[in-house]
């Protein structure tokens, strides 16, 4: 596990670029020798208390645990729960913690289709794919929906009018006489 998690921080540090790579070199730097490696749960620790402020942390927690799909197409909605989500590891520690958030705050319909996942102990990258899929069947099954509600009241109306007795004016050609109604 530690050599896992080494690897993330190797390649975590790789990337880093600028001001933040010039602290993390000041930082290995200023270590022990002999130290244990860096954990990834140290390194986010140390990384996030530079860069981002506990104030900021604390927003994006709230803004991660209001997070509702709404309107938002998946792809969009994963993108920024994956987002926030750095900033709530402390109070979702487990992938199944993570799969019931993440699902509690699909649009409903999704929701209530995806509760098995949640039981199942579903992966988060399957129940993320399993909610995508759904998604496309109700976008299909709406775009269905739309052409034939198009095809049944497109075109010119034919039927009789409501409740079903057709009222029927004079012949053509024939003009009643004043006073009197036809029956």
């Amino acid at each position: 596990m530690r050599i896992l998690e080494s690897h993330r921080v190797d390649f975590a540090t790789f990337q880093l670029e600028g001001r933040a790579r010039g602290w993390w070199q000041s930082y290995v730097l200023g270590r022990v020798e002999d130290s244990p490696p860096i954990t990834w749960d140290r390194f986010t620790r140390i990384f996030l208390d530079r860069y981002i402020p506990p104030s900021q942390r604390e927003e994006l927690r709230f803004q991660f645990e209001q997070l509702q799909q709404g309107q938002m197409p998946m792809t969009d909605y994963e993108a920024r729960f994956s987002e926030l989500f750095r900033h709530a590891l402390m109070i979702l520690p487990t992938d199944a913690e993570r799969v019931q958030r993440f699902v509690a705050g699909l649009h409903t319909v999704i929701h209530a289709t995806m509760a098995r996942e949640v039981e199942m102990g579903t992966s988060y990258e399957l129940v993320i794919e399993i909610a995508r899929g759904i998604e496309g069947v109700h976008q299909q099954s709406r775009v269905q929906f739309m052409r034939d509600k198009r095809f049944r009241y497109s075109g010119e109306f034919k039927g009789a009018p409501s409740g079903g007795r057709a009222i029927q004016g004079p012949p053509s050609g024939y003009s009643v006489p004043q006073g009197q109604t036809l029956s």
